[in-house]
């Protein structure tokens, strides 16, 4: 549990940085399932905003983390009707943190 009283089942660390050379962002993703350790990463990829929330959503329900009955239309609901298992950090940071946090 975490300090909020919910049960945290996953969690996941994203880090975006920002090329200003070219005026682009980028983000990586590192996902932890709780219960075991067991970690997905995606790399770094073109994407702004939350757009590492949707890509962390996606591996999961890619890896069947999530259950069967969700959809992946229905990703963002995942949270809302599962009590919100997920615990979020993200950071800006630089190119080698990005790429490194990707598993690459």
């Amino acid at each position: 549990m975490n300090d909020k009283g919910r049960k945290v089942d996953y969690i996941v660390h994203g880090v975006r940085w920002f090329d200003k050379y070219n005026g682009t962002t980028y983000n990586s993703v590192c996902i932890v399932r709780a219960s075991d350790g067991a970690r997905l990463f995606c790399p770094m990829n073109y994407g702004y905003g939350d757009h590492y929330r949707q890509r962390a959503l996606e591996a999961m329900h890619a890896a069947g983390w999530m259950p069967r009955e969700i959809n992946e239309r229905d990703l963002f609901a995942f949270e809302r009707l599962h009590d919100y298992p997920i615990l979020w950090y993200v950071v800006d940071g630089l190119k080698r943190e990005c790429v490194a946090n990707g598993g690459e």
